[in-house]
């Protein structure tokens, strides 16, 4: 007796029409430019959420908090917190600055 192999059929390519590549593929710059181009001054609660999903924001909101004015509230926050820090090393860099400009050579002083 013989044993054939089992024959298999030919796959479809996939619809890669109904795949969006773009929206995939393309950095979140292209995605908030296109987003932008998109709406207008009536879509801003649209716009605000959409600009959270794609900067990854909405996803640590709390799933009954991902509305705009939450999103622009966790913005806000960490734009604080960014500051602070710059702020706080400013300081250290300007008083780091100061001390080295007001110190003077041993020898040089009268």
């Amino acid at each position: 007796s013989k044993v054939f192999p089992p024959t298999f059929r030919e796959l479809a390519p996939p619809a890669l029409d109904l795949f969006d590549l773009d929206e995939h593929f393309s950095s979140e710059k292209v995605k908030l430019a296109q987003l932008t181009n998109k709406c207008t001054d009536d879509d801003l609660e649209y716009y605000v959420r959409e600009c959270g999903e794609i900067l990854g924001v909405s996803g640590k909101l709390p799933a009954d908090s991902q509305d705009a004015k939450h999103i622009l509230e966790f913005i806000f926050a960490q734009v604080v917190e960014f500051k602070k820090m710059n702020q706080s090393a400013d300081e250290d860099h300007v008083m780091k600055n100061n001390i080295n400009n007001n110190m003077k050579p041993i020898d040089s002083v009268e």
